[in-house]
């Protein structure tokens, strides 16, 4: 564009684009801030878009209160779910009561975030930059025991969560409340078996490359 501007009249300002037209310099500058808010929503998320099914791309809303209202029957239904279910119920414990004794790091709504994966690859530190940049950080491993007491509550069977393939695309990086890496769920895109509760640990690299995984963020939601 040619910075060549013509006044046409003491009211108005126009300018001439490199194309030859011209155009009123109040129009321009209104069509530069409605591309720059449409480019805005494409780069980030939906924080509009809020389901009761865990999806790529989507927020997942996590309530805390339904959870403790239905502890009873998680707790039965994972029991019925053999030792597997049992295990699960007593990370659920431990991971409810770290949640209960940190409300301002757990609050009654959290809302999670699984990036669509369309990059070549991501550092660990770049994933820990994207989840910062859409809401409050990383998920870490009590966020994802409420999610899948959340996903219970709202119908998925405690069996599923434990032994059948993930059919989430991508496995989940997470940060550990040590400060080390988790790994969560997903896979299927790699054919993976792995069920959506797994959970495996290791040490955070942050200059290490990844090129299957994708972040996995959260936001607290304030009543």
């Amino acid at each position: 564009m040619l910075n060549v501007f013509v006044k046409k009249s003491a009211e108005e300002l126009h300018v001439e684009l490199s194309d030859g037209r011209i155009m009123l310099l109040e129009d321009l500058v209104r069509d530069y801030e409605r591309f720059l808010k449409e480019k805005h929503s494409q780069d980030e998320p939906s924080k509009e878009v809020i389901t009761a099914q865990l999806k790529d791309g989507e927020w997942f809303r996590i309530d805390r209160e339904v959870i403790n209202k239905s502890k009873e029957e998680i707790r039965r239904k994972c029991n019925e779910a053999g030792t597997e279910g049992k295990e699960l119920w007593n990370r659920f414990k431990k991971s409810n009561k770290i949640a209960n004794e940190n409300p301002d790091q757990y609050p009654c709504l959290i809302e999670t975030y699984i990036f669509e994966h369309n990059w070549e690859y991501k550092t660990g530190q770049e994933m820990r930059d994207m989840c910062e940049d859409v809401g409050d950080g990383m998920c870490d491993e009590v966020i994802c025991d409420l999610e899948l007491q959340m996903r219970i509550c709202n119908g998925e069977l405690v069996y599923d969560l434990i032994q059948k393939a993930d059919r989430l695309p991508r496995v989940r990086v997470i940060k550990l409340r040590n400060g080390g890496t988790g790994f969560f769920g997903g896979g299927a895109v790699d054919d993976d078996d792995d069920p959506p509760a797994d959970l495996s640990r290791s040490g955070f690299h942050p200059d290490i490359l990844s090129y299957m995984y994708t972040p996995y963020a959260f936001r607290r939601v304030l009543s």
